[in-house]
């Protein structure tokens, strides 16, 4: 079955399902109004309204049908500039483009029902895997957008794929097999894009992607998981492309290069509450990640491991504490990407019997010793109706993870209805 076949496929299972008359329909859409000023530099980032819809249709069958949109206005247009190829995208993954300034995407379109005592689902989805907390170790099955650096909630940066799932109980575990016959990998924005990763020494953003074949490179992956003793624990096996690129560079063609390759993961999760504190444990190996010596230039070859160890606090009422290390090891390096730490702090308390939530997050890199600083306040005007502040900080050297985006820290301001 070639990966163009996969969406009709989908469309078959969903009208078969339609032959049955549905139960109900839920439709939400939530509408988003936001500004965001970069003070360092004087002007504004974006000036943006997004349509957000999702429709769930249920069947007497018990299946369900999941489509979840997005429509993008941008004044600005500084985030993703003009009306991008998306090379980094398989074709039926890929954002529409009307203009400059809008974008259209359909984010999900999935179709899901239990089938004797398992689950099934297929379609265009997101499949989240590990315990951290948007530091990445397990959680790689889908990649992610790189539009807004890190800045936004993961649920918004991970790139919906299509995808097929089943979860079936082996008595006291649960199997979750995976497939993804879906060629996308993580997407950065091009040079003149506001949080590019893409270094550009030509200065014309011209880029080369060798994507993996969407079929003959499907992704292939197995999660066992449990409850024991109050520990949730699971072990994780993903045979898949690495989602960042080895960036090289064609001095003779002027171009820029990014190409893929494909590593086995093996890891596990465990988490725990003791009381008001609860553990929780995340590590991983993948057994090949190509890296690029500064000082020669040549490609080595390594299999990397990382993990993370987190504390969640929830002792004091209306607070919630958490805190992450999270450490990367790349076992036939030696030079000084070897090991690479992040620490995370994350405080949030609600007030106003749950109407204001304020949210303090820090990242900082111990190796290159800059930070990411993230404030915002919620205020629930109404069950429909949020206004929302914050403010997005980089601090640090330019060479650094974040210290390269000093220029772009910015204020915010916004608000959403939902109906």
């Amino acid at each position: 079955m070639r990966l163009r076949q996969f969406p009709v496929l989908l469309a078959a299972v969903s009208a078969m399902s339609m032959s049955t008359q549905a139960m109900d329909v839920e439709h939400l859409s939530v509408v988003e109004v936001g500004a965001a000023y970069a003070h360092e530099s004087g002007s504004w980032q974006k000036q943006e309204i997004a349509w957000r819809p999702t429709w769930i249709l249920r069947f007497d069958s018990s299946a369900r049908l999941t489509l979840r949109g997005q429509a993008r206005l941008d004044a600005q247009d500084k985030l993703n500039p003009g009306q991008p190829e998306q090379p980094f995208r398989a074709r039926y993954t890929r954002a529409g483009f009307p203009s400059e300034h809008t974008e259209l995407e359909l984010r999900e379109f999935f179709w899901d029902r239990y089938v004797g005592d398992a689950f099934v689902s297929l379609g265009k989805q997101q499949i989240v895997w590990g315990q951290a907390d948007g530091l990445r170790v397990l959680d790689v099955v889908n990649p992610l957008s790189y539009r807004e650096f890190i800045l936004p909630d993961i649920e918004d940066r991970r790139i919906p794929l299509w995808s097929a799932l089943a979860e079936i109980p082996v008595q006291d575990w649960t199997a979750q097999l995976v497939w993804v016959p879906d060629s996308t990998v993580a997407e950065s924005t091009l040079p003149v894009a506001a949080y590019s990763l893409i270094p550009d020494p030509f200065g014309d953003g011209r880029l080369e992607v060798d994507r993996p074949d969407s079929l003959a490179d499907s992704d292939f992956g197995l999660r066992l998981s449990t409850f024991v003793n109050s520990w949730d624990l699971s072990l994780n096996y993903l045979y898949h492309t690495i989602d960042d690129p080895l960036i090289r560079f064609d001095p003779v063609r002027q171009r820029i290069l990014a190409d893929y390759n494909r590593s086995h993961l093996i890891g596990g999760t465990a988490s725990r509450p003791f009381g008001d504190v609860t553990f929780r444990s995340e590590v991983g190996l993948e057994s090949k990640q190509r890296i690029v010596h500064f000082a020669t230039g040549t490609v080595a070859d390594t299999d990397v491991g990382s993990y993370v160890i987190g504390l969640d606090y929830s002792g004091v009422s209306d607070w919630f504490i958490s805190a992450q290390f999270f450490q990367t090891y790349r076992f036939s390096i030696d030079d000084d990407r070897r090991s690479e730490e992040q620490t995370t702090l994350l405080v949030r308390r609600n007030a106003l019997n749950d109407a204001l939530m304020l949210e303090a997050l820090c990242i900082y890199d111990l190796n290159d010793r800059d930070s990411l600083i993230q404030l915002s306040a919620e205020y629930a005007v109404s069950t429909r109706v949020v206004l929302k502040t914050g403010a997005d900080l980089f601090y640090g050297k330019p060479s650094g993870t974040f210290g390269r985006f000093h220029d772009e820290s910015r204020l915010m301001a916004g608000f959403s209805v939902s109906f």
